[in-house]
């Protein structure tokens, strides 16, 4: 885009460049500045706040004067990012939020000495994104395996750990996950966090995994009805985790229930759906994948247990994304597939990785809608037998045994779009949503940015009516995290998300065995 126009976020000289008329917020998105706006671009909060600093901007609309206003903003001095566009170069401050603006200080260089932090703590990986409270500046990011793994790949294998004994070693495997991802962060810009002061973290993540980092009893967890005892905690000032991190403030972000945690409130907010929306799904797909649906006054929501395929773990050749980490396959004529990395030559699978090449595979006629691989077809050379089951390899060389996937590996995939399809149908039905009046469906997790919404389609995981209205957002419930962090006033924003969002509880009946059988197959479904 040599011809676009020019945004600059000041101090740090972060640059976007961005069609004329684009909104200050997207240019922000685009440039690394992370920018609340949890009311969606609706001028209703006021926190995307921003000065101009040099160059020309649209005219101020009457909604976007009276937003500042409620926000005890000057309109002479204060633009809404959300709102404002650009007609050409310009040189913005961000000012997080226009009554608690601070003084700003020089752009970072390689390290930083204040930072604050946000942290997505999952079942199978933990994030970490770490911003420049200075200039809103993301300075940089990682994620790692949970090093809690080795007590059960999912969320109740832990809980039954913890009640058994070893509530304080699971503690302790988290606290040393969140550390290793905020050391990897600093890495990625640069800096070491020994350097660094971290003023503060906001924390994010499944309902079971807080309640492990922070000390409280999980036993409310094990058994229906399900309940957790985080409710009124906001701030953990001592233990591990606090210990491990002095003088910095650890906001913790509320759940909404049991199974549906605070990472779901987080990434609602990071994609502006806390104040509401019209007709927007909203799916987190993780191991435990968290799915809402969000009518203009109404939010319903609900997790499923998919189990970490999702992730790139629990099958042969998985892990997370990096290095070597296949991140997508194309078709290849003379072979049948072609496997794609972000950087490096393919050793493992990444989540979305597997999706790509199980979708791959159903096209090319290697993987029935009953789940069944087939080896005859273009890609005939590629398949043996491994562990006892029929494989296919997906190493350049149809004949290098190092990377494939295993009929068991599809039946993991197989069970996880299962449980997505069933939440997904019933946060659906309780939300009164029209199918016709769908307007977004939004797609996050550890993979988000990196999935082909075609290929989710294809196996059934996302509904047919979705094909026009998806919206990838990788890691929202990381960047709502970190956007809570810079301005902590924003966690009363999220505690009254928690409290509003109404549990779809999918154990409650006794149709849920039916309706999973029902939508195991990878086929299109509908609404």
């Amino acid at each position: 885009m040599a011809d676009g126009v020019r945004v600059t976020f000041a101090p740090s000289g972060a640059e976007a460049l961005v069609v004329g008329g684009e909104t200050l917020l997207e240019a922000a998105r685009i440039a690394g500045v992370i920018l609340p706006a949890p009311c969606g671009g609706r001028g209703a909060c006021g926190r995307c706040a921003v000065i101009l600093e040099s160059g020309k901007l649209a005219e101020a609309s009457n909604t976007e004067i009276r937003a500042l206003a409620r926000a005890g903003a000057d309109s002479g001095r204060f633009r809404l990012a959300c709102m404002a566009r650009v007609e050409g170069s310009v040189t913005v401050r961000p000012a997080v939020s226009p009554e608690r603006h601070h003084g700003v200080g020089g752009g970072i260089t390689g390290r930083a000495d204040r930072v604050t932090a946000g942290i997505d703590l999952g079942t199978t990986s933990v994030g970490a994104l770490l911003v420049d409270p200075s200039a809103a500046r993301t300075l940089g990011s990682a994620r790692v395996s949970n090093r809690q793994s080795s007590f059960g790949a999912d969320v109740l294998s832990r809980v039954a750990a913890a009640m058994a004994g070893s509530a304080h070693e699971l503690q302790e495997a988290a606290v040393s996950s969140v550390l290793e991802a905020l050391e990897s962060a600093a890495a990625e810009s640069g800096f070491a966090i020994a350097d660094a002061s971290i003023e503060r973290v906001a924390l994010a993540g499944n309902t079971a995994m807080v309640s492990l980092i922070v000390g409280a009893s999980v036993d409310g967890l094990a058994s229906h009805p399900f309940r957790h005892e985080l409710d009124g905690v906001r701030v953990v000032a001592n233990g591990p985790l606090g210990e491990a991190l002095p003088g910095t403030e650890i906001i913790v972000v509320p759940p909404v229930a049991a199974f549906v945690g605070g990472d779901l409130v987080a990434g609602l907010i990071a994609e502006g759906l806390a104040e509401g929306s019209s007709n927007v799904i909203y799916m987190d797909l993780g191991t435990n994948a968290e799915i809402a649906a969000v009518a203009r006054d109404f939010i319903a929501a609900t997790s499923a247990s998919a189990g970490p395929a999702f992730e790139g773990w629990g099958i042969t050749c998985g892990g997370l994304s990096g290095a070597g980490g296949v991140v997508r396959f194309a078709a290849d004529e003379e072979t049948g597939l072609h496997p794609m990395t972000d950087s490096g030559s393919p050793t493992h699978l990444t989540g979305s990785g597997l999706i790509s090449v199980l979708a791959l595979l159903h096209r090319l006629g290697h993987l029935r809608a009953d789940g069944a691989l087939i080896s005859e077809g273009p890609a005939h050379s590629r398949f043996f037998e491994a562990q006892g089951v029929l494989a296919v390899s997906l190493a350049p060389d149809p004949l290098d045994r190092s990377l494939f996937v295993t009929q068991l590996d599809v039946r993991q995939v197989q069970s996880a779009k299962a449980a997505v399809r069933v939440a997904t149908k019933r946060v659906f039905q309780e939300s009164g949503i029209i199918v016709s009046n769908l307007s977004d469906v939004v797609v996050t997790g550890a993979f988000g940015g990196a999935l082909d919404p075609a290929d989710l389609l294809t196996l059934g995981v996302l509904p047919s009516q979705a094909s026009e209205c998806v919206r990838l957002a990788a890691d929202a419930a990381l960047k709502g995290a970190a956007g809570i962090a810079l301005d902590p006033s924003m966690i009363d924003i999220a505690a009254g998300l928690a409290g509003r969002v109404r549990h779809v509880d999918l154990a409650a009946g006794d149709t849920f065995a039916e309706e999973f059988l029902a939508a195991t197959p990878f086929e299109p479904y509908e609404l």
